[in-house]
């Protein structure tokens, strides 16, 4: 023995006796072995204890008859408990506790009490919505769409692991989609345990019985119809029960549900109510019903003559056949429980018959079934009477006389405001649904999936534990204002093992209703309920602690409260909502088209969430989103994520017939966005058609948590997108602009912020304002949106400091105004430095356009920078300054400013060399017409191209056959040096070199090829800057310069140390500019103008890179739903 057995064993005695024993070794080892047969049979039992390994191999050695008895397989509780200390130390540390008395007796009593926790309160198995089914650490089956999964997809399949585990009794399965589980739903049985039996007497048989609710019209109809109304959804035609609506609909009496029974037995009903809306009553005529058990949980039995059910509910009741008529029958009836005022529900009747056999009793034979007495429909107190009856059979599994946290929230019906007061909700209101003033609007891609692999923009934790604000929740005049809520998704953390409580508050907002709430992945104790409003230190003292009712739904009483109590060891993503599928399907959101009014006219547009600009997305620099977008517009769209490198991911990247066929009307498409080392600003629009003009919004990339910005923190962050507004419907004018030939017709205004400004008709009341306060920061993050011009930007009276370009920090530079291109983004300081009290500036941007002779918007909007009145000293001036911008077409002024950009960080590869050099011409170009009958030079039809090439666009996406090898889509030749060198910015250039070819030519490129790119602009037609944007990169500017690019002298002046890093490159007039990039991320990738009217005209051309050797180098693989051409 080591030393510390030979202290130890000393210490107890041990030693001393085995020194004193006359039995030997052999015959101690046939007494275990007798002993341990006697008790396993011809079970091969397995050895457990602590280091338990150590004790198997003294049997081994000195016992080895004994040890062949044992599996070679042992259980060292040690392990086990080192193991659980590691993976769930929540657990862990209320495991029992060692004496560490190390005496052979107690020894074996701490393993077995340590082994029966873990099995008790770890191993459990794990669980399948499935309703009711705590799916204890398995929320991936448990079913809500967008909670916890995307939904199956139709043609798609999806394989539910459901392993029970504490229920017991009678639950239900259901499709959690939309209103599909009108139909999509079915009883989930619990037996007891074998060997062990229910607590109540064995009934003669069990039977489901399931109520629903039937509508005569498609029910998917229904829901889309009262989507599209804005009022309440249409009253069901029928109830069911086991799906037969019974004796009092037409055309149901043949197929009316039918009980047989025998006199004298015991039954057991399994009730499940899977009505979409209504709490039901329910009765058997001349039958007790005695509940047994509800929500799979036993209760202390009780008897009644009505049940009271809530949708997502389940009782089990017991009723005796004891009748004595022969062949009696009896109806069983269920009608709904409605309580509110002034609402319609469906008052109609379902009936189910029990009919008794001939052969029992003895009295007087009746046909026709008797119907039993339900209480009124709005009987509240029956209702509750029946409900407040409820106790649990079983201690609580916890101590309910205290908890570690509390949550009040109100459950409401609210009203949005619904344009020219047209919806079918009060007043021409849409009506709404809230917990907390929050209507929760489903996210595009599951929350638990996004809480599994952090994935930030998907879900806010802001959900509150308060009402946001307190007032008389059931008074019977609330003011309308107090009626509109906040939509959002935002949930609440739990930390492991909290005792929650949850207060539920109905208020009187629109109309006081009964609310049966639903926790998924627990049942909780209803400790108490009430009328009226909660009140915090008084109606605690009145709740039940003792033998509450276990439950997964509670019914909120109308214009009352319910408080319940759970312990959070369930960890995972569960969702809690009304079962009334109304309410929860208020607070949902669609993405369609919307009227806007600008500059004196309405019209309608292209918008997302409604919203023009559309919603900025804010995330941080690494992360990764999904945005699911449903196509509810009249023309086919996709969206760009415009900056965002998505590496290795060009599925999500979302040019039309580049990577992706369009999302049609109707259809929708799961983006997949992965940021890597963006930071700053980026921005989304569409990139189908000229859609863009409305669909767009901003991308905020903050730095990684526990880093800042390498510039003092603004005060305030500040979206400045600029657009451009067009009187008529865009499309109409891109319809216009393509039959033509010609140019486009130019916009009617710009805008900031979606508003025109003040020198504009009917704009001033909107005109953007920004307030400041004097002495703050302010970061300004740009966008310029707008479809055809580069913009000059000024604040009156302030300067301003670049800190970023395309979401990469730049050195920072000072300007007294700022110039962007299409697609380029800004990231810009000012400080409110001004001293006039109430000081007002304008903000101002209007068009850079150089050619000569060519029409364009030569208008300007404004914004407004005002400073709180408490700012300054000197004297107040109310109308705006107007700041200075350079003219039109100053040329020297942009490139000036375009020129002091400088890349704040080393290049990320040597600069100095590059593998590919390619010399593209981007040119205005013309096509014959015939007849000379197009709008452009001498009756020809204007074009545009890159190396001579007209692009034409493939009727499949080119990603899609890159991928699957289809030929006949693309070509590969697109050359890499211009066709024909000329004098390319000649004054004087034949008319012939004008006309281009139309083709479909990529440039192919291998995996990590360092690539350089030399944009050369022509003089052909017109001489134009373009801004030239390329997907999946950002690039090094290293050149750029006025007249013909020389490939021996212009590299020499190249910037190699510090050029700014860019995805959008503004090629000067005449003039060209260089850059270079690493193709470290493969797919195809696409390369255009970002001015829309040189996009249209075939300025653009494709690169594929080539996957690398790794996995880590290749493009992920394809989505299953891609959408289709």
């Amino acid at each position: 023995m080591g030393e510390w057995c030979q202290n130890h064993h000393a210490a107890s005695g041990l030693t001393e006796r085995v020194i004193q024993s006359t039995i030997s070794e052999k015959e101690a080892e046939q007494q275990v072995l007798e002993f341990v047969k006697s008790h396993v049979g011809t079970y091969t039992p397995m050895l457990a204890g602590n280091s338990v390994y150590v004790d198997f191999m003294f049997l081994k050695k000195y016992m080895p008859d004994l040890a062949s008895l044992f599996s070679h397989v042992v259980v060292d509780v040690s392990s086990i408990n080192a193991l659980c200390a590691r993976w769930f130390p929540g657990d862990k540390k209320k495991a029992p506790k060692k004496e560490k008395k190390h005496r052979a007796m107690d020894d074996i009593k701490e393993s077995i009490a340590e082994l029966k926790y873990y099995k008790e309160h770890v191993f459990k198995p794990l669980k399948s919505k499935k309703h009711g089914v705590k799916q204890h650490r398995n929320p991936w089956s448990d079913g809500p769409e967008y909670i916890t999964q995307c939904p199956i997809q139709p043609g798609d399949s999806f394989n539910y692991k459901i392993i029970f585990t504490v229920e017991e009794g009678t639950l239900w399965w259901h499709a959690h989609s939309d209103w599909s589980r009108a139909t999509v739903h079915g009883a989930i049985v619990v037996y007891p345990e074998p060997g062990t039996r229910y607590p109540f007497p064995e009934p003669h048989q069990e039977v489901p019985i399931i109520f629903g609710e039937w509508w005569k019209r498609d029910v998917m109809e229904v829901l889309q119809e009262f989507l599209a109304s804005g009022g309440a959804p249409r009253d069901s035609d029928a109830y069911t029960i086991n799906g037969q609506p019974g004796d009092f609909y037409p055309c149901s009496s043949q197929a009316t549900f039918k009980l047989n029974v025998k006199h004298g037995k015991r039954y057991l009903l399994r009730m499940v109510n899977a009505a979409m809306n209504e709490v039901l009553f329910f009765a058997i005529a001349n039958h007790s019903l005695t509940v047994v058990g509800a929500d799979s949980i036993y209760t202390k039995p009780f008897t009644k003559e009505y049940v009271v059910i809530a949708p997502g509910q389940t009782l089990d009741c017991m009723f005796e056949a004891n009748q004595v008529q022969p062949g009696a029958r009896y109806y069983m009836a269920a009608r709904a429980y409605s309580s509110a005022t002034g609402l319609t529900f469906d008052n109609t009747t379902t009936t189910g018959i029990l009919q008794y056999d001939d052969g029992g009793g003895s009295g007087p034979k009746i046909n026709f079934p008797i119907l039993p007495s339900l209480p009124y429909y709005n009987d509240t107190t029956a209702a509750f009477d029946f409900l407040g009856s409820l106790r649990g059979m079983e201690p609580p599994l916890f101590p309910l006389s205290e908890y570690d946290m509390r949550i009040i929230s109100t459950v409401s019906i609210n009203t949005f405001p619904c344009k020219n007061n047209s919806c079918a909700g009060p007043n021409g209101t849409r009506l709404a649904a809230s917990m907390n003033n929050i209507s929760f609007q489903s996210p595009s891609i599951d929350i638990l999936e996004a809480y599994y692999y952090h994935i930030n923009g998907v879900f806010g934790t802001q959900f509150p534990r308060v009402p946001p604000l307190y007032f008389n929740f059931t008074d019977t005049n609330l003011p309308v204002i107090l009626e509109t809520p906040k939509r959002a998704t935002q949930v609440r953390v739990i930390e492991y093992d909290t005792i929650v409580e949850v207060v539920f508050q109905g208020t009187t907002l629109v109309a006081g209703l009964d609310h049966p709430m639903h926790l998924h992945g627990f049942n909780f104790f209803i400790v108490g309920w009430g009328f009226g409003n909660f009140d915090e230190k008084k109606d605690p003292l009145s709740y039940n602690l003792v033998d509450p009712p276990f439950r997964n739904t509670v019914l909120v009483p109308i214009n009352g409260w319910a408080a319940i109590r759970f312990k959070a060891s369930n960890p995972g993503v569960w969702f809690m909502h009304c079962h009334l599928e109304r309410h929860l399907t208020w607070g949902m959101e669609t993405v369609k088209e919307a009227s806007y009014t600008r500059l004196c006219e309405t019209k309608s547009i292209l918008t997302v969430n409604g919203q023009f600009p559309g919603p900025a997305l804010y995330v941080r620099k690494g992360d990764t989103i999904y945005v699911k977008v449903h196509n509810n517009g009249r023309y086919n769209i996709t969206i760009h994520w415009h900056g965002v490198k998505q590496h290795r991911n060009p599925w999500s990247d979302g040019p039309e017939y580049i990577t992706q066929c369009p999302i049609q009307p109707g259809d929708s498409f799961n983006y997949k966005i992965i940021f890597t080392v963006e930071e700053g600003t980026l921005w989304w629009h569409a990139h189908s058609d000229w859609s863009r003009a409305t669909v767009h919004g901003a991308i905020v990339v903050y730095p990684e948590p526990g880093t800042r910005y390498p510039f003092p923190e603004p005060h305030q962050e500040v979206p400045i997108i600029f657009g451009e507004w067009w009187k008529r419907d865009v499309m109409e004018v891109l319809q216009e602009f393509v039959a033509s030939g010609g140019a486009p017709r130019d916009s009617d205004a710009y805008t900031i912020n979606g508003q025109p400004g003040d020198f504009y008709p009917c704009s001033s009341q909107a005109t953007f304002k920004l307030n400041v306060k004097r002495g703050k920061r302010y970061l300004l993050r740009m966008v310029n949106a707008a479809m055809n011009e580069v913009l000059f930007f000024a604040i009156a009276n302030h300067s301003l400091t670049v800190v970023g370009a395309d979401s990469i920090y730049t050195k920072p530079f000072t300007k007294e105004y700022v110039v962007i291109a299409p697609g380029q983004t800004l990231d810009c300081m000012f400080e409110a430095n001004q001293v006039r009290p109430g000081g007002r500036y304008y903000m101002t941007a209007r068009a850079y356009s150089s050619a000569t002779g060519l029409t364009f918007d030569n208008t300007t909007t404004t914004g407004i920078l005002q400073y709180d009145d408490g700012g300054g000293s000197g004297p107040k001036n109310n109308f705006p300054i107007l700041p200075s911008l350079p003219y039109y077409n100053d040329t020297t002024a942009a490139f000036d400013f375009l020129g002091s950009l400088r890349g704040m960080e080393p290049p990320l590869f040597p600069l100095n060399e590059y593998d590919m050099r390619i010399i593209s011409t981007v040119s205005i170009n013309t096509f014959p017409c015939k007849n000379n009958s197009c709008a452009g030079p001498n009756g020809t039809r204007l074009a545009a191209s890159m190396n001579n090439i007209s692009f034409q666009s493939p009727s499949i996406d080119i990603l899609e056959a890159y991928y699957y090898h289809i030929n006949g889509v693309f070509g590969t030749q697109f050359p890499r040096v211009p066709p024909l060198y000329f004098n390319f910015t000649d004054t004087n250039l034949p008319v012939i070199l004008e006309t281009p070819k139309r083709a479909t030519q990529v440039r192919v490129i291998e995996y990590n090829t360092i690539v350089e790119v030399v944009f050369q602009g022509t003089t052909l037609v017109a001489g134009l800057d373009h801004p030239m944007h390329l997907h999946g990169f950002n690039f090094f500017i290293v050149g750029w310069g006025f007249g013909n690019f020389d490939e021996k002298k212009d590299p020499l002046s190249y910037n190699l140390v510090d050029p700014p890093f860019r995805n959008t490159v503004l090629v000067p007039i005449n003039g060209w500019a260089a850059i270079r990039f690493k193709a470290s991320n493969p797919g195809v990738w696409f390369m255009h103008c970002h001015l829309e009217r040189h996009l249209t005209w075939g300025m653009e051309t494709v690169f594929i890179v080539k996957n690398g050797k790794q996995i880590d180098e290749s493009m992920l693989p394809r989505p299953v739903h891609m959408p289709q051409c």
